[in-house]
């Protein structure tokens, strides 16, 4: 009995209005937002699925570039926001907010132009080294002709909303990824097949319509935030050189999570290309798990990025032993869902499997084997995603949060991924399997890591 009632205050401790109401405040929006961005993914996905696997597993293959930019922008973003929410929170210091911003800008430029260069003018070699079938090949490259402009967009617009997310101004960001996604997925119904007399662009037109949805975005963006009259409105006043010192501090923080975040996507793409060595079939069906996973984490990424939120604005206005609070009501409310979540995606894989009905039955059968797998460590991914991007990166424990995924990726899951592919040459539920023990593993050592409050310190 004593046992059961310590579990109980452990996993149910006493409610905190002011938690659960500022939680609700800036992760129901972030639900949404995350929701919606699956949900065009997914559409996405869908309409070039039904071109075949071929073009599946091109567009897929050609993301990867697509993914390593993105981990590079939210490496610098996420960077932005630790400084920016503690400025925040110290008495709303709009000039250190100001600052943060044009750091991000300035160093997302760094990312982004070089991302746009390789996927516009070097497109054929990338895809040759990303792909074993041609006619995947040939899909991806002309896929990335066009989709690399949306770089150029996203390179502003994740800084923008990044900064306003962590000053609490959650809504605008919300309202233009909403307006942008709905034009991207009309865009995709009638231009990709031909339909109400549109040419049919194939994947041209996929590629096309996410280059408008993220140059709409961007234009909501800056126009909605100044409606608003919002800190932030990508006006010239919001370009304020940051002093040396802060520049150093936030290349001490930026540093790891670039590292860490280019180094995981590049051994993700390892993941990639060892699943498409087992064919078109094998890299269709990896890419539909991909996008389905989206949907399988938005409440953790919501959480994880609300409850960085909350925690930086309470270490920035110096009240650390609320933060420390804050972490752990964060993490048991994780923890819940993803015990709650396990027979839910265990049960429905088949439902998730219905938007893909042109996928060919191999890729289909591999695709659900990732699915089983993958339904018995959400509750792992939910943690390692609030621990890594949430309370490690709130307090500017970056190095830590790097430490911990790249040397499980480069020192465990990779090696083993290509000895399980290429020496032992094991089916595509083994491959996956790789995937599934590194995430478990790596749950005890972020959980050693937060429980150490090394992350917990006023920066600004």
């Amino acid at each position: 009995m004593r046992v059961y009632q310590s579990l109980k205050s452990k996993l149910f401790p006493p409610r905190d209005k002011e938690f659960s109401d500022k939680l609700k405040t800036l992760m129901l929006p972030m639900i949404f937002q995350q929701l919606m961005t699956s949900v065009v993914f997914i559409f996405d996905t869908i309409i070039v699925a039904g071109l075949g696997d071929e073009f599946l597993g091109g567009s897929g293959q050609a993301n990867l570039l697509t993914g390593l930019m993105w981990s590079g922008l939210y490496a610098i973003s996420s960077a932005g926001a630790i400084y920016a929410a503690q400025y925040w929170g110290k008495n709303q210091d709009l000039t250190g907010v100001r600052k943060a911003f044009t750091a991000t800008v300035f160093f997302a430029a760094f990312i982004s132009i070089p991302c746009f260069i390789i996927g516009f003018f070097f497109r054929d070699p990338l895809m040759s080294l990303l792909a074993k079938d041609q006619a995947t090949r040939d899909a991806g490259s002309i896929y990335l002709s066009i989709m690399s402009f949306s770089f150029l967009f996203w390179m502003v617009s994740s800084m923008l909303s990044s900064i306003l997310r962590a000053t609490g101004n959650t809504r605008v960001p919300t309202i233009a990824s909403a307006v942008s996604i709905g034009i991207n997925v009309l865009m995709d119904a009638v231009i990709v097949y031909g339909f109400l007399g549109f040419p049919r662009w194939g994947i041209r037109g996929a590629a096309l319509s996410t280059v408008i949805g993220s140059a709409v975005d961007l234009f909501l963006l800056i126009v909605l935030s100044r409606r608003a009259k919002l800190p932030i409105t990508f006006s010239k006043r919001d370009f304020i050189r940051p002093e040396p010192k802060l520049l150093k501090e936030f290349i001490r923080a930026a540093i790891p999570l670039l590292s860490k975040d280019q180094l995981w996507h590049l051994g993700n793409v390892v993941y990639s290309i060892s699943f498409a060595s087992l064919g078109r079939a094998a890299t269709a069906a990896y890419n539909a798990y991909g996008t389905l996973s989206e949907i399988l984490h938005i409440a953790f990424v919501a959480a994880g990025g609300a409850g960085g939120i909350m925690i930086g604005h309470l270490l920035g206005a110096g009240d650390i032993e609320k933060a420390k609070e804050y972490s752990s009501r964060i993490l048991r409310l994780v923890i819940l869902s993803g015990i709650a979540m396990f027979p839910v995606f265990l049960f429905l894989r088949r439902v998730f499997m219905l938007p893909f009905p042109m996928l060919s039955d191999e890729a289909v059968t591999y695709t659900m084997q990732a699915l089983l797998l993958i339904s018995t460590v959400i509750w792992a991914r939910g943690i390692n995603f609030t621990n890594m991007n949430g309370i490690l990166r709130a307090g500017g424990d970056t190095l830590g949060a790097a430490a911990i995924d790249v040397g499980m990726l480069w020192g465990f899951g990779v090696p083993l991924i290509l000895i399980v592919t290429y020496w032992l040459k094991l089916p595509f539920w083994a491959m996956f399997l790789v995937i599934c023990i590194e995430e478990v593993i790596k749950v005890f050592i972020s959980m050693a890591r937060v429980r150490t409050h090394k992350w917990a310190k006023q920066l600004v």
